[in-house]
C-alpha cells in the first residue's frame, strides 16, 4: 500500500468496522460523530477552501446537460455544494439530506440568508424513508463513513428513476477503491470519469446513469 493510501484505508477500516454493529447502532454513532463535528461552524473550511470550490465547480460541470426535476444531495452537511446545485438547476426541486442536526440546523439558516430554494431533511440515507425516487443525486465525500459500500450502490441505484444519474464525488487516491463497486453495478452504467486537482490535492468525479 502506498505511503499517501494508509490513512484514507485506516479510515476505511474504522468506519467499515461501525457498519457491523448493525444499522440502529451505525446510526446513533454515525449522528453522535457528525453531531460532534459540527459543534463549531464549517468544520471543514468548505465556504473558504480553494481546493473544496474548485471540486464543487468540478462536480457541477460534471453533470450530464438535461433538465431535472428532483435532485439529492447525500450528506449535505451544511448545505454549501446543495445550494450551489440549485442554483445550477433552478427548475428542480433540491433536497440535502445529513445525519446531524446541528448541520442541517445552519444549512437552513444559510438557505434563508440567500434566498436559497433548497430544503433540508435528517436523513439516514441507509434505512430511512429518502421519498424518491429522484433523477439527479450527489454523493460527496461520504462513503468513507458508511461501510459495506455494495448495499450503499444497491441503495443509491434503488433511489434513482431510469435514466437518472448519480454523481460521486471523493479525494483520491481513496476514490478508485470507493466507486469499483458502482462500476460494476447491474443497473447503473458509466457515463463519464474525470480527476481534479487543486493544489496538490486529487479528487475524483464520477458519473453514472440508472439503466
Amino acid at each position: 500500500m502506498a505511503e499517501d493510501e494508509r490513512p484514507n484505508r485506516i479510515h476505511q477500516l474504522l468506519f467499515g468496522a461501525m457498519s457491523l454493529a448493525g444499522p440502529r447502532v451505525q446510526r446513533r454513532l454515525l449522528r453522535g460523530y457528525f453531531d460532534l463535528w459540527h459543534i463549531r461552524a464549517d468544520p471543514w473550511s468548505v465556504t473558504v477552501d480553494a481546493y473544496e470550490r474548485e471540486k464543487y465547480k468540478a462536480t457541477l460541470d460534471q453533470v450530464p446537460k438535461r433538465d431535472y426535476t428532483r435532485v439529492l444531495d447525500v450528506g449535505c452537511s451544511e448545505g454549501c455544494f446543495t445550494m450551489l446545485a440549485s442554483a445550477a438547476h433552478p427548475e428542480a426541486e433540491t433536497v440535502g439530506a445529513d445525519i446531524s442536526h446541528r448541520a442541517l440546523r445552519r444549512a437552513r439558516e444559510q438557505a434563508a440568508r440567500t434566498g436559497s430554494s433548497a430544503t433540508f431533511v435528517r436523513l439516514d440515507i441507509l434505512t430511512e424513508d429518502a421519498r424518491g425516487p429522484y433523477d439527479l443525486i450527489f454523493v460527496g465525500e461520504l462513503l468513507y463513513y458508511l461501510g459495506n459500500t455494495p448495499a450503499v450502490a444497491d441503495r443509491l441505484a434503488g433511489l434513482l428513476e431510469p435514466g437518472g444519474h448519480l454523481v460521486l464525488t471523493h479525494s483520491r487516491p481513496q476514490a478508485r477503491l470507493l466507486h469499483t463497486h458502482f462500476d460494476g453495478h447491474p443497473r447503473l452504467t458509466s457515463v463519464s470519469n474525470e480527476d481534479g486537482e487543486h493544489d496538490g490535492r486529487f479528487f475524483n468525479v464520477a458519473v453514472y446513469e440508472r439503466t
